[in-house]
């Protein structure tokens, strides 16, 4: 953060998109699977935030954290990366209340699936129950991440000025029954 505002000045918008995942049973996970995906989904995010904070309430800016439909209900065989993108709203919500008098916007985005080189790797676990695996498939065909960027475009614009604590889905309908 802070070679960034000495390079620009200023933070005005921290994007918190990364993020990884891995398919398998919950009996399988290995304790060092679990803790590189709560590194980079949850604590990552976390720590960036942190970091960004008193930068972002001397602008009145903005956090936009990557989320997913997986973390807004869960899902078969993801239990790593859905508990983290749940974690992720969750703190979305608590550092928007926290902040929000101070001038600071907190929101995050919940995709459904994006065409991405995360879901290219798509590899379902052995023995996976497709009647689960169908639960995730969107009403529409996958999301370009193009259109996922255009709604961060907005949250961060002036134009969502009122927007903060929010979870904006984009997942083609994944999430809506």
């Amino acid at each position: 953060m802070a070679a960034a505002v000495g390079r620009f000045g200023k933070l005005d918008v921290l994007c918190n998109i990364a993020g990884i995942m891995s398919w398998g049973h919950a009996t399988e996970i290995a304790e060092a699977d679990w803790n590189r995906v709560v590194a980079v989904n949850l604590s990552g995010v976390f720590f960036l935030c942190q970091a960004a904070i008193p930068h972002l309430l001397e602008t009145r800016g903005v956090i936009v954290n990557m989320a997913s439909a997986a973390g807004l209900h869960g899902q078969a065989y993801t239990l790593p990366y859905s508990v983290t993108k749940a974690g992720v709203i969750s703190l979305t919500k608590c550092l928007a209340i926290e902040y929000g008098k101070r001038g600071l916007r907190v929101v995050a985005v919940a995709p459904g699936g994006v065409k991405t080189a995360l879901t290219a790797q798509t590899k379902f676990p052995d023995g996976a129950d497709m009647s689960l695996i169908a639960k995730l498939m969107p009403l529409l065909p996958l999301a370009e991440p193009e259109e996922v960027a255009a709604a961060v475009a907005y949250l961060v614009s002036d134009e969502a000025r009122f927007v903060t604590g929010a979870v904006l889905s984009i997942d083609g309908g994944q999430t809506a029954g």
